[in-house]
């Protein structure tokens, strides 16, 4: 109906459906795309040049480093505005046009950090994030095998889009792979993956683990996740949820975190090339009404979600229980723009229905 209001039309036609279609769905699954509007008998190239290949948000840059900075202040973190510019200004067309969110935690301050990410599934980076960080010398390239596992993951799967993490306190942090979602098989066979990551292939093959969609890396912890996101509505019980934390050797969590859990809508693991053990394992839940986050269970979180400051009406979060070998903690994760919990969701369930 949009699009046959923006060329004034009566009625909706086949032109507004086809240009819809290329607009809303990332490059990475068009392929796909095309291949049914053929078996359709769909002329789809005569309406290719009403496309808009755009970025879907335009956020405010200056607003958002002050929001940035007011989020430092209540989460008592320290905010290196020079260190965050350094970075906004090396990605400054994709902090404006695309999806944004900031993330703390509830460690001990002196541990606590915050986060500020884009993620961009429609836009192409030329050249890389990870080449552009080089470049513009955000994180410098050394001989750990961080640098050359991102070029493998690079090379070896198909790509959806990146990710980049501003750390209030040291500038970029973290760039994220988002991948077709597609077999974890690949993995085990990668020359520079940490060998703890290939250590659990029979825990995550026990688990139905078997098609994953992101890989991040944390330059600054030396450090690489895998992303399982999860088709939805969940279907998780409450056992699976405490083996999944158990068999990792860590403790679960008071029962009412580990019903939040059963919702979740990915599971993240934390790998490094220093130990033969998984060091993190996360929980993601996605919540559309702040009154669906347990707040309770720590005073930041409640704190975080009645002041975080916004650049949308929409207030939605995504809040997690991780878990590691010094106990848990919470995450959360404010929606900032009203465009992340909605653009993920999208990829996530084109790539699921994708796979097979």
């Amino acid at each position: 109906e949009i699009k046959c209001e923006e060329r004034r039309g009566k009625s909706v036609a086949e032109v507004d459906l086809i240009v819809a279609l290329f607009e809303i769905t990332p490059t990475a699954f068009q392929p796909t795309m095309i291949a049914d509007l053929e078996s359709l008998n769909v002329d789809y190239d005569r309406y290719l040049a009403k496309v808009k290949a755009d970025f879907k948000c335009t956020n405010d840059l200056e607003q958002m480093i002050k929001d940035f900075a007011k989020l430092c202040e209540i989460t008592e973190v320290n905010f290196n505005e020079d260190a965050t510019r350094k970075v906004f200004n090396a990605y400054e067309k994709f902090f404006i046009g695309a999806p944004v969110s900031i993330r703390t935690t509830t460690k001990p301050v002196e541990r606590r950090d915050v986060a500020l990410r884009y993620v961009e599934f429609f836009m192409p980076h030329n050249p890389d994030p990870y080449t552009t960080a080089i470049n513009k010398g955000l994180i410098e390239k050394d001989d750990h095998p961080i640098h050359e596992m991102i070029q493998e993951v690079m090379d070896t799967f198909q790509l959806m889009g990146y990710g980049v993490d501003v750390d209030a306190n040291t500038g970029l942090s973290k760039i994220w792979v988002f991948i077709v979602p597609g077999s974890i098989e690949p993995i085990f066979s990668m020359k520079y993956a940490p060998q703890s990551m290939k250590k659990y292939k029979d825990y995550f093959i026990k688990h139905d683990l078997t098609a994953f969609s992101l890989f991040a890396f944390d330059f600054l912890y030396k450090t690489t996740n895998i992303y399982f996101m999860l088709k939805q509505p969940p279907k998780a019980l409450y056992d699976n949820c405490v083996s999944l934390v158990e068999e990792l050797g860590f403790e679960p969590d008071i029962k009412e975190a580990m019903e939040g859990c059963t919702k979740a809508v990915h599971l993240n693991y934390t790998f490094t090339w220093d130990s033969d053990k998984i060091e993190r394992f996360c929980f993601g839940i996605e919540s559309d009404d702040p009154k669906e986050i347990p707040t309770h269970l720590h005073p930041l979180m409640k704190k975080f979600v009645d002041e975080t400051p916004l650049q949308s009406d929409s207030r939605k979060f995504l809040w997690g229980v991780a878990f590691n070998h010094k106990g848990l903690y919470y995450k959360i994760e404010n929606d900032y723009n009203g465009a992340m919990i909605d653009f993920l969701g999208m990829g996530c369930k084109a790539g699921l229905e994708t796979y097979k």
